[in-house]
Order: structure tokens, then C-alpha cells, then sequence
């Protein structure tokens, strides 16, 4: 009835369904390679647009950190008119900081030009922060 024992059909049978499964394999395998490489391209598609909301942020930080270094030279500049402690100005009792030594006032303005700097680096740390985790 059939020319071939039944083992040899077995055989034949395994065979094919073997060559149908590396054809399946090797589409999957191509499938997950396009996949793969479309994440990758999306992926730094991403990180150019991070990238550039960065530079953003940072340029505006450096020219609000110039702004407030041109009127540190501005109130120094304008400071150097103030008697020094050497000349024993008066110091009232008005507390608006006109009276000021030179030297004093000198200090507290570099302090405030301090404190503005590092607001002004908090700032822009934070919208890089909510930029990224859009």
C-alpha cells in the first residue's frame, strides 16, 4: 500500500514541520529586528528633542546669570562713591542701607548677586526636570 515503510513518512513529516519552524523563526526574528530598530530610532528622535529643550534652558539660565553679573559691576561701580570704614561714616539709625560702609555694602550686594545665581541654576534644574519627565 504505501512504497516507503511508515517510519520514512514520520521522518519526512518531522522534516517539513522542522523547515516551516526555522521559516517561522526566522520571520520572527526579522519581525523583532524592525522592532527593535524603530524603538531605537524613536528613542533618539527623543533624546534630540530633550537635548535641545536643554540648550534652551541653559542659554536662558547663562543670560539671567549675565544680567544679574552686569548689575554686580553696575552696584559696585556705584558703591566706590560710599565712604569707607576708614572714613568713619555715620551710620543712622534708618535702616535703609544708605549709610552703609562701603566695604558692608560691598558684601551684601555680592551676597545677593550669590543668592540670585543660585536661584537662577535652582530654576533652570527644575524646568529641566519637568521637561524630561513629560
Amino acid at each position: 500500500m504505501f512504497p516507503l515503510p511508515i517510519s520514512s513518512y514520520l521522518m519526512i513529516g518531522l522534516a517539513v514541520i522542522a523547515m516551516a519552524g526555522v521559516g517561522y523563526g526566522r520571520y520572527e526574528h526579522n519581525a523583532f529586528e524592525e522592532y527593535k530598530a524603530e524603538e531605537i530610532k524613536n528613542a533618539r528622535e527623543k533624546e534630540h528633542q530633550m537635548q535641545d529643550a536643554t540648550d534652551l534652558i541653559r542659554k536662558d539660565k547663562d543670560a539671567q546669570i549675565n544680567a544679574i553679573n552686569n548689575q554686580l559691576a553696575d552696584a559696585l561701580i556705584e558703591l566706590r562713591n560710599r565712604p569707607s570704614r576708614a572714613q568713619a561714616a555715620n551710620n543712622g539709625q534708618n535702616g535703609t542701607g544708605s549709610t552703609l560702609f562701603a566695604e558692608d555694602a560691598e558684601f551684601l550686594v555680592r551676597e545677593a548677586t550669590r543668592a540670585d545665581t543660585i536661584r537662577t541654576a535652582l530654576d533652570a534644574c527644575y524646568k529641566q526636570y519637568d521637561e524630561m519627565t513629560k
